[in-house]
């Protein structure tokens, strides 16, 4: 309802607004912001709700032009209409006496056009983000159907931390409206510095005009000026519907040369050859072309994750990565245990010519990627995970097509070149798009590139609602399928319609389980998961994957707290999904994981033969079968297993590195070695490749050839586990004073790790620093407390404990600890071969042998106990020569 207080003085020019004096009761004038054809725009302070706002009133001689009015209005109805956060907020609109008035939201900042003048080359991060923010901004003005029609940098203000905010839609029209680009008095509407050619030439305008001036304006920003200028406006007019602007590039030559192609496809001459939509232009400049991996918009810097565990079966020594920058990270980041966990990415020579991705003649291997989000992320992510979840398990059913598991896909960051994105995955195409939202109303933009020859294949709009999911997701799929060239048998097309439930609120709850599980896995998301999906099941009591779902949450429930309460609810939930979908792979896969969690290995077994009866291209599910195979001794059926999911998709990193863990576990560290060779050869600026070569070398007790490839990857990228291997290979050669530097630096990056701070300390004991080492004993023993407050049972952290009560001359406690971790796992050959140190350090050698002698047994490494210092008094002893001389020989 319009503001009105007819008890004021009436202005009559809104010029006469001067600092300090009132506009009717509510607001106070603190200064002038701007001013333009239509008006004035003031700083002013909103007594009633207590806030600055921009108050934007009509010049004295527009007041009576009812266009002029019109378009006043516009502004109000077509801005307020768009919710997104580059959008500058209307608050109202309102009349002091026949001064019409907007209020806006305050932006305390500079607009874009004043930034250029005084930087007129802006450094390339902060164009990135400028650019990504505005392109969020049109595509959510484009979503509601809205035309901004004179996009400028006058009409992008800047506000905290580079936060952009589109204003002045006085020009906008709705795409249903007619575009009129002329008023009646010939003038043209909008600023020709910034029009596209179709608006010079007088032609309706759409959606791709805006895209024109964006284009421009991301020119300017890399160049500082426009593409065309001149003597005269009309020659610069002229000049843009008659020639192509050249390469912003020859004027800035650092350019990357994807973000100069973004740019000129927005200024091509031509409507039909620009960009159809900004949510494109979002797609390459947060997806597949973008170089720029530092930055999100509006989020701050985006790190390289590390997914960290430990390497060697030693006494917390020596550390492995798993890495792909911002990949699998909640999936893969397991606690600590002492297992081989090495990155193996591989791939045939030659075909594609990208290292790591599939050539396409060796079959359609294809990434679904969550579809990025414009708008509200806590409203609509989970929508965008469960269209990826839905066309990843249809294309999985499709014989002639390999799937990355959507897990994988989902923590790939989006914002890799498209060929990265495709070698991290071992996909030669892939799916990305983007999901925008109002309301119950969604428009779902999709494409399909080819990686090797870095071209889109297939792009198409779905518009639809929440309410109508499944119908969406059948739409999208069909399209898909056509546009990957498969031919469907019968059973595959009837496969494809089938839903896991017809509940589409039960789908729903599933599918914010799905998105709470994807997040950082701590218990409170965890909790969360578990209520969605028993909310879920309340809607519908047959819906299995809920049930699968509720099984998984439970098993990390489990794998936290080593509850059996937790095991046994997670085995309950699996069985029921199970009795209620026997069809399902994905069912007899989570229920595999849940029998070798909890040690029933012939079982898991079972389940997962299962599971690949159903889905015999499930590379996850044979690397299920591998995992329950070695837990069960049975080295030739489980090497078997993990060579079959390298078989099925050659080109995934995580299928050869779970080779590699199989063969190292079994001692085949030859085999291992040549794994991480093809890693370095394929990726060559990998750190993560030279690391894991050099925790081989180590392995093998070659600590001399190891150094150069810690050094290798530390010069790529530094990492808390780089220095602390390197700082262990000098350890154990007996360089201690150049090993503690080493664990300093590691526990400098990472201070709040005890297995990290227990390295440190062992490096002051043994460089003669004694103060120093009981002190970072100490804080080691704190963090282990710590640890234990979350996990009691966590048998790292306990033994952990034993080392450092030992080495500080607490006998009773060291006992203790190691007494409590071994009752919890005793077969757990790292836990056998501390239990020899702590013994050691208590002088009870007999004790130290017996244990060494079993820890040996089961194969850790001779080569270790042979140069570890912890062990020295027993090192002379014949027993401990007997056991060398035993088992060395059965390496």
């Amino acid at each position: 309802m319009p503001i009105s207080d007819t008890a004021t003085i009436r202005v009559i020019d809104p010029t006469a607004l001067s600092t300090g004096s009132d506009f009717g009761t509510r607001y106070r004038i603190e200064a002038l912001l701007g001013q333009g054809g239509m008006g004035r725009v003031y700083k002013a302070y909103d007594k009633t709700l207590d806030r600055m706002v921009a108050l934007k009133v009509v010049r004295q001689g527009m007041m009576a032009d009812a266009e002029a009015l019109n378009r006043f209005k516009q502004e109000l109805l077509l801005a307020s209409k768009i919710s997104h956060t580059n959008i500058l907020r209307i608050h109202d609109m309102g009349e002091v006496g026949d001064v019409k008035f907007i209020t806006m939201a305050f932006v305390d900042g500079p607009d874009l056009h004043h930034i250029l003048q005084a930087n007129p080359k802006l450094p390339f991060e902060r164009v990135v983000s400028f650019s990504q923010q505005l392109a969020a901004a049109l595509a959510a003005a484009q979503a509601e159907g809205v035309i901004h029609r004179d996009l400028k940098p006058q009409n992008i203000l800047v506000g905290k931390d580079d936060h952009l905010y589109v204003s002045d839609f006085g020009l906008a029209r709705s795409f249903e409206e007619t575009n009129i680009q002329m008023t009646r008095t010939g003038a043209f509407l909008g600023t020709p510095r910034y029009m596209s050619p179709e608006q010079v030439e007088g032609k309706p305008a759409d959606l791709r005009s805006d895209i024109y001036a964006y284009g421009l304006i991301l020119y300017e920003m890399v160049t500082g000026d426009v593409p065309f200028t001149g003597e005269s406006t009309l020659k610069v007019m002229y000049q843009r519907i008659q020639e192509r602007p050249k390469s912003p590039k020859t004027l800035n030559p650092d350019l990357p040369n994807w973000f100069v192609q973004v740019i000129m496809r927005c200024l091509e001459r031509d409507p039909v050859t620009r960009y159809q939509r900004a949510d494109e232009i979002v797609l390459d400049l947060q997806g597949a072309r973008s170089t720029v991996s530092t930055y999100r918009a509006g989020g701050g810097a985006t790190r390289t994750v590390q997914i960290q565990i430990p390497e060697f079966r030693d006494k917390r020594w020596i550390w492995a990565i798993v890495g792909v920058a911002a990949l699998f990270v909640a999936m893969f980041a397991i606690p600590q245990a002492r297992h081989l966990i090495f990155s193996g990415k591989a791939a045939k020579s030659g075909g594609s010519g990208i290292s790591g991705v599939p050539p396409i003649d060796s079959g359609r291997y294809i990434a679904v990627l969550p579809l990025q989000v414009l708008g509200d992320e806590s409203q609509l992510g989970y929508l965008a995970q469960g269209i990826q979840d839905a066309l990843s398990t249809k294309l999985f059913q499709l014989k002639d097509i390999h799937v990355t598991g959507t897990d994988a896909a989902a923590r790939v960051d989006q914002k890799l070149p498209l060929e990265k994105i495709g070698a991290a995955l071992g996909a030669n195409m892939v799916v990305q798009g983007t999901l925008q939202g109002s309301g119950d109303k969604i428009r779902i933009i999709l494409k399909l590139e080819d990686v090797a020859a870095g071209k889109e294949i297939w792009s198409q709009q779905f518009d639809g609602v929440t309410g109508d999911l499944f119908t969406l997701e059948d739409d999208i799929y069909s399209p898909l399928v056509s546009a990957l060239n498969v031919n469907l048998t019968n059973d595959e097309r009837a496969n494809a319609s089938v839903h896991a439930t017809e509940n589409i609120a039960a789908y729903d709850l599933y599918l914010k389980g799905r998105n709470a599980m994807r997040g950082q896995q701590d218990l409170k998301n965890v909790d969360a998961a578990m209520n969605f999906y028993q909310d879920a099941l309340k809607q519908d009591s047959g819906f299995a994957l809920a049930y699968a779902g509720l099984s998984e949450a439970s098993l990390v429930e489990y794998r936290e707290k080593k509850d059996a309460f937790w095991a046994q609810k997670a085995t309950a939930a699996a069985q029921q999904a199970e009795r209620l979908n026997d069809n399902s792979a994905d069912v007899h896969f989570v229920l595999g994981r849940v029998y070798s969690t909890t040690g029933k290995t012939a079982e898991a077994i079972a389940e997962f033969k299962r599971g690949l009866a159903i889905e015999p291209n499930s590379d996850d599910g044979y690397r299920g079968l591998g995992k329950a195979f070695m837990a069960l001794g049975d080295k030739d059926q489980g090497l078997q297993a993990y060579q079959k999911a390298v078989e099925i998709n050659p080109y995934y990193w995580y299928n050869f590195n779970q080779l590699a863990t199989a063969y190292s576990n079994v001692g085949e560290y030859e085999k291992a070695l040549a794994a991480y060779k093809r890693v370095t050869e394929l990726e060559p600026d990998n750190s993560f490749g030279y690391l894991n070569m050099g925790v081989v070398y180590f392995q093998l007790g070659k600590y001399d050839e190891a150094i150069p490839y810690f050094q290798k990857s530390l010069q790529l990228q530094p990492s808390s586990l780089a220095y602390s291997n390197l700082g262990s290979a000098y350890f154990y050669l007996k360089r201690y004073s150049e090993s503690v530097p080493m664990f300093q630096k590691a526990v400098e990056l990472n201070p709040n790790d005890q297995l990290t701070m227990g390295n440190l300390a062992d490096a002051y004991r043994w460089s003669g620093q004694r103060d120093n080492a009981n002190a970072t004993y100490q804080k080691a023993i704190a963090l282990a407390y710590k640890e234990l407050e979350v996990n009691p049972k966590d048998t790292e952290t306990l033994s952990g404990l034993a080392m450092y009560y030992g080495k500080t001359g607490n006998t009773t406690q060291s006992l203790e600890f190691m007494r409590r971790a071994r009752a919890i796992n005793a077969a757990d050959v790292d836990l056998i071969y501390e239990e020899a140190i702590v013994y050691t350090l208590a002088n009870r050698p007999e004790d130290a042998i017996k244990s060494l002698r079993t820890a040996f047994a089961k194969g850790y490494s001779v080569e270790e106990a042979k140069v570890d210092p912890e062990l020295n008094s027993i090192q002379g002893r014949p027993e401990f020569a007997s056991l060398v001389a035993e088992y060395g020989k059965k390496k």
